[in-house]
């Protein structure tokens, strides 16, 4: 299954709603989903170990685990999961919204999977 695929089963599940690949060079090389932030924001504070991902407004995420493979964030207003997953064969990552009733651990397991499909 490519990556496109996965990324369609997982959001017909509800597991996600958006997904960026993001290369190190900060360039989106794949989207999937609609919401209007700008994704190198979470991509930076995953990279520089910030503890809040805050995108203007109400619109602020907080950083539950971060490592230098991942990083788990949730809104505590119930506004879903950040997720960023490093992908262990490409200079990227994938970087996706979950909505709050998914878990955030399968959320991140799931874009983990698509981190991995990337070659």
């Amino acid at each position: 299954m490519s990556f496109q695929d996965e990324v369609a089963r997982i959001a017909a599940e509800g597991t996600v709603g958006v997904v960026w690949l993001m290369g190190d060079d900060l360039k989106v090389y794949y989207t999937y989903g609609d919401w209007q932030v700008d994704p190198t924001i979470p991509f930076n504070a995953w990279k520089n170990q910030v503890p809040d991902i805050n995108f203007g407004g109400d619109l602020k995420f907080t950083v539950i685990t971060m490592s230098p493979d991942r990083l788990i964030s949730s809104n505590l207003g119930g506004q879903g999961h950040l997720i960023v997953a490093r992908c262990p064969k490409w200079a990227g990552c994938v970087i996706a919204w979950s909505p709050a009733n998914v878990q955030k651990e399968y959320a991140y397991a799931s874009a983990a999977r698509l981190a991995a499909k990337v070659a």
